[in-house]
């Protein structure tokens, strides 16, 4: 654990005490000149605390709360906790102690209250313990409103197995609007498996989900393969049923045809060996006119491994046709410029007022740091602009972020719940080998809010951050 010095405002001497080593004992040295107090003695922060009744922290004080004395402290106080967990932490004492009362309470209480106010609120969600079908990792949260409740919402995500890394299958998860944070997992999971003997037998990946009101079913669109690596995209549909969930079972599921709605294609200009993780949007001009579907898919190929995006184009969402864009300035028909040596792989489309956002899991440096991209347009077909790879880095995430936790984080998604945005994605801490490859993914819920501008005449967009928490619309 990093130490770090707390430090008190000279106004408030006295108001509370570190006991050394836990609460009894001497006093012992520290290395770090920033955390000596009186002396040169270090105070550690133990179970034992002691506090003048009725005078306050920086306009905190101690509170009755559930029959136990409770510290709270205000988003400005002085002092700053790098964690939740106070144990061996050091406090610089700046005047002299008067002990009036002491009580008996967990650090962790205190530490609690005072980092709410500096901190990102994120929480794993979804964990990759709960079940052997998904013991290596979680990811792909595709999350919509559940069409018969708008009170509560479903998850479809995929999981992988310890024991067999190239297989993955997909499970579904239900929440409520009120508490974006509690998922409730199917005992049932997964319902929706590789088929065994088809062009998908080996192995599937979610990529997409959409409920179709007119059909009352969930489109579910998936990579799939024969081999370990998913390479060709799939669409699965799935009867909504009466309530929206239940009827989501494996015997429910049905796959459109017996071939994929989009393979790669070798021929020039396109020269793919891989197409996978389609993000599917459709939306058409007015309540009379045909839907137009669009599918923004990564590819690998002569361009190299998950070089970027590129565009289809379908009327029905089953059959598909490719969009070359001549005006890519790496001249690889991707739809926007993609960063070099990047790998893009899973992505989300949704649109913001009239923003389209594609929100990508990206890989910079050859996936040396995956982390959440953003590209924007006013337009679904084109005038796609990638935002700064960095706008999003989950270093940014002030008292959430850590190395053991949020190292690499990716298959990102962007969701209004309620009155608010969330970003909910799979993380993992560093490996021991540094390779993302043999991480142990969970899937995350983060708030977000925190406005940025994208690009003049287009939406705001909220991202993980300390500013207040935004109104919806």
């Amino acid at each position: 654990m990093v130490r770090r010095s707390h430090r008190f405002p000279a106004k408030q001497k006295g108001n509370l005490l570190g006991y050394p080593n836990g609460g009894g004992g001497r006093r012992q040295r520290c290395g770090d000149p920033g955390a000596r107090g009186r002396r040169g003695a270090c105070w550690r922060a133990g179970p034992l605390l002691a506090f003048r009744r009725g005078v306050g922290l920086n306009g905190g004080a101690p509170v009755p709360l559930g029959g136990e004395w409770v510290l709270r402290f205000t988003p400005n106080s002085a002092m700053t906790f790098a964690e939740l967990c106070l144990p061996l932490r050091s406090f610089r004492i700046t005047g002299p102690l008067q002990v009036v009362a002491v009580m008996l309470m967990t650090v962790s209480t205190v530490a609690l209250h005072a980092a709410e106010s500096r901190a990102v609120r994120g929480k794993i969600i979804i964990d990759r313990a709960d079940g052997a079908w998904e013991s290596q990792q979680v990811q792909e949260p595709c999350i919509l409103p559940n069409p018969k409740d708008p009170s509560r919402l479903i998850m479809f995500y995929s999981g992988v197995p310890k024991t067999d890394r190239a297989y993955c299958a997909v499970g579904k998860a239900w929440a409520t609007v009120a508490d974006p944070f509690t998922w409730h997992q199917d005992k049932q999971n997964p319902v929706f498996r590789p088929s065994g003997d088809g062009w998908d037998g080996r192995t599937i990946r979610l990529d997409a989900v959409l409920y179709i009101q007119e059909e009352d079913a969930y489109y579910v669109y998936y990579s799939g393969s024969r081999g370990n690596i998913q390479d060709q995209i799939g669409l699965a549909i799935c009867p909504a049923g009466a309530d929206g969930y239940s009827a989501v079972t494996e015997q429910a599921f049905r796959r459109v045809g017996n071939t994929p709605v989009l393979a790669p294609q070798a021929a020039s200009p396109y020269f793919e060996r891989m197409a996978s993780q389609a993000a599917v949007w459709r939306e058409r001009e007015n309540p009379g006119a045909p839907w137009k579907w669009y599918m923004y898919y990564s590819y690998r190929g002569k361009d190299g491994t998950l070089p970027g995006l590129r565009l289809a184009t379908s009327s029905d969402g089953k059959t598909w046709i490719r969009q070359f864009n001549p005006d890519d300035p790496r001249g690889m028909g991707q739809i926007f410029s993609s960063t070099p040596n990047a790998y893009y792989e899973w992505h989300q489309i949704s649109k913001v007022g009239n923003t389209y956002v594609l929100c990508m899991e990206v890989g910079t440096n050859k996936g040396e740091r995956w982390r959440p991209g953003l590209a924007v347009s006013d337009r679904p077909d084109g005038g796609w602009v990638q935002l700064d790879l960095d706008t999003l880095l989950q270093t940014k995430w002030t008292g959430l972020y850590r190395d053991d936790a949020l190292f690499h984080v990716a298959t990102p998604a962007l969701y209004q719940i309620g009155n608010q945005w969330m970003l909910y994605a799979q993380a993992c801490p560093l490996p021991p080998n540094a390779n993302y490859i043999n991480g142990e993914w969970d899937i995350w819920a983060v708030e977000c809010n925190q406005p940025i501008t994208t690009r003049p005449g287009l939406d705001r967009i909220w991202i993980p951050g300390l500013a207040s928490a935004p109104k919806a619309p």
